[in-house]
């Protein structure tokens, strides 16, 4: 199930993500903001590094506006004060969702407007390629209705493991698309009435690579 947490005693790096965000600025911008290497930068973001040197943290809490302990975590930041924490779940997991759950799930957070019973995946292949590369991460909400051209996840009456594919429809038939032009299982594969759409894909994450 999903829930809402204070922004407090969030890892630096997701609080760093979420600010980068939110001023849509990307880690080699904010480098060059704050004069500090990029490579220090990556390894906040990323949680490489969870306790950087105080002469790291000055020049970006001041660029955020914030203060070192807003930064850390230790604080909360009014305008990024409550965020979604969803769980992880395997894609035989989704299946059955939210009917099967474990309480030992990962947790990931999001800003993005989702429902009680919103989950995370990673792509597991490259079905969707270029568009979603291995790993990213999907943030779904099976109570978000699907329409023509949504992303989803997809449940085959004769699959062991939901599917991720772009949704199609015209006026008599719904159909899955992958978008990689170098999948060719289920290219396009027609819904029958024993397959069925699990969850719509309102946000994706990715980790930075610059």
């Amino acid at each position: 199930m999903s829930e809402f947490i204070a922004m407090k005693n969030t890892k630096i790096g997701q609080i760093l993500n979420r600010l980068m965000a939110d001023k849509k600025i990307r880690a080699t911008e904010l480098a060059r903001q704050v004069d500090l290497p990029q490579p220090t930068i990556h390894r906040i973001a990323t949680g490489a590094c969870e306790h950087p040197h105080l002469s790291s943290l000055k020049p970006i809490a001041k660029f955020f506006s914030i203060n070192i302990d807003q930064l850390k975590g230790h604080e909360p930041i009014p305008w990024l004060d409550r965020i979604s924490k969803i769980p992880l779940i395997t894609w035989s997991e989704a299946l059955n969702w939210p009917f099967k759950q474990n309480e030992n799930h990962e947790h990931i957070l999001t800003d993005a407007l989702i429902g009680k019973a919103g989950f995370a995946l990673k792509v597991k292949d490259s079905s969707m390629d270029p568009v979603f590369p291995k790993n990213t991460t999907l943030i779904t909400d099976p109570e978000k209705p699907s329409k023509d051209r949504s992303f989803v996840i997809a449940k085959f009456a004769n699959h062991k493991e939901a599917v991720f594919r772009q949704l199609l429809i015209d006026s008599k038939n719904r159909y899955l698309k992958s978008l990689s032009p170098d999948f060719d299982q289920y290219k396009m594969a027609c819904l029958n009435d024993n397959d069925k759409i699990l969850s719509v894909v309102v946000q994706t994450k990715r980790d930075c690579e610059d």
